[in-house]
């Protein structure tokens, strides 16, 4: 089994700092996985201070900590240690890492370097959490997600001048027309969809109202929420077109059986042809708005009965 080795962390500082911050603050670098080292800790009597300070200390140490306060900025040995010539030679090999326990300036070599601050001596453990995980070069940040539906959804541009979301949007309004064969339809009809989505309310709004300009649907609010929409027959043709497979065969055989077998309910034309109610309805609906005919029927409802029959669309058929 193999034991991975705690990082070293070299805590530079004055000795006016031990007692009042220093020693504790190393004890709870090692509570946390951190070997901590400190001259009080490391340096026995007969040892050479400089050669375990550099060749023990410094030298093979993961991190450098220089604890910063009144008391260590104008100490000369703190100083040497702070010289931007060592603060260059340090960086190369370790991170350094400047903490501020009191309102000392920040020496110059050191300013380029984000520091922690100290801000109440008796109670750091926000601080010292944020030392540690930048010893372990971990983070509190959460982890990445997956990406809303809009962001990774692939649309197909079935009309031309939308955004992304607006054709989502109308990709979802398309398909509750596919379903109920309605063209008449409230905002909790959708919602759940919608919301899927992963849009804000207010890019959702936006949206509405920009196809609702462009004559793609109209929507009817109650103040400033919208309450139900009407899918217009151009948007649905425009998503048949796009998204049904053997739209123009479809739509021939439907003025055939108009034209030459007199079929003339949505339901019969359903019944004889196979196709969809919803796309049945939709061809009589959208040769309607052409003039091509006449229909009669409740409202939003897909039973309706064709009353004329408009030479125009006779000379559809091939002759």
């Amino acid at each position: 089994m193999t034991t991975k080795i705690a990082p070293k962390a070299f805590v530079s500082h004055a000795t006016e700092d031990k007692d009042r911050f220093v020693l504790r603050f190393a004890k709870q670098l090692r509570e946390n996985g951190v070997n901590a080292w400190l001259d009080g800790w490391e340096i026995r009597p007969g040892d050479s201070l400089v050669q375990r300070i550099f060749d023990d200390g410094i030298k093979e140490a993961n991190v450098f900590i220089v604890v910063l306060s009144t008391h260590s900025v104008i100490k000369p040995w703190v100083r040497e240690e702070l010289d931007s010539g060592i603060v260059a030679r340090i960086q190369k090999s370790t991170r350094l890492i400047p903490v501020v326990i009191d309102d000392c300036e920040v020496p110059q070599a050191l300013k380029h370097l984000k520091w922690v601050k100290i801000k109440n001596l008796d109670n750091y453990q926000s601080e010292l959490s944020e030392i540690v995980s930048a010893i372990f070069g971990t983070d509190n940040r959460p982890p990445i997600g997956n990406p809303p539906v809009h962001a990774k959804a692939t649309v197909i541009d079935f009309v031309p001048g939308l955004t992304k979301a607006d054709l989502l949007i109308l990709d979802v309004l398309c398909r509750h027309y596919l379903k109920t064969a309605s063209r008449y339809m409230s905002f909790n009809d959708v919602n759940d969809n919608l919301a899927s989505l992963g849009l804000s309310d207010q890019e959702i709004c936006d949206s509405i109202e920009i196809m609702a300009a462009r004559c793609l649907l109209k929507a009817d609010r109650a103040g400033m929420r919208v309450c139900f929409f009407e899918l217009y027959a151009s948007s649905i043709d425009a998503y048949l077109r796009a998204t049904h497979p053997g739209y123009e065969q479809q739509l021939a055989t439907i003025i055939s059986e108009i034209v030459n077998a007199k079929l003339d309910t949505t339901d019969a034309l359903q019944a004889k042809t196979g196709i969809p109610m919803p796309v049945v309805l939709h061809f009589v609906n959208f040769l309607e708005n052409l003039g091509l005919l006449n229909s009669a029927g409740p409202a939003g409802l897909p039973s309706r009965k064709i009353t004329r029959v408009s030479a125009g669309l006779k000379r559809l058929l091939p002759q």
